[in-house]
């Protein structure tokens, strides 16, 4: 086998998508932040967070959740080094969006 079986796309304001060979495309729209600060890292942010969540296993689905909220944590804050949140904090804000 050659070439591409899988691509993550960032659509900014519109969410994010996964396209895997074979496979229905997974979409994940935006946790939306409560102010918007600074979007400088958030790109990174979600593709750092999306490979973390990746590696140590978890569905696809949850990957592209994990990532979301990530970036969702880095809009709040200036600059791109302060801004990266910790796991600790993304697991909060997973668990009060599920609430919702």
């Amino acid at each position: 086998m050659q070439g591409v079986k899988e691509v993550l796309v960032k659509l900014g304001s519109q969410g994010s998508a996964l396209f895997v060979e074979g496979e229905e495309p997974i979409r994940q729209a935006i946790i939306p932040a409560t102010e918007v600060v600074d979007t400088t890292g958030a790109g990174d942010t979600f593709t750092s967070a999306f490979a973390v969540a990746l590696v140590e296993g978890k569905p696809k689905k949850e990957c592209m959740r994990f990532a979301a909220a990530a970036a969702s944590l880095c809009v709040r804050v200036k600059g791109a080094i302060p801004s990266m949140p910790d796991r600790e904090t993304v697991m909060s804000l997973l668990e009060s969006v599920q609430a919702e």
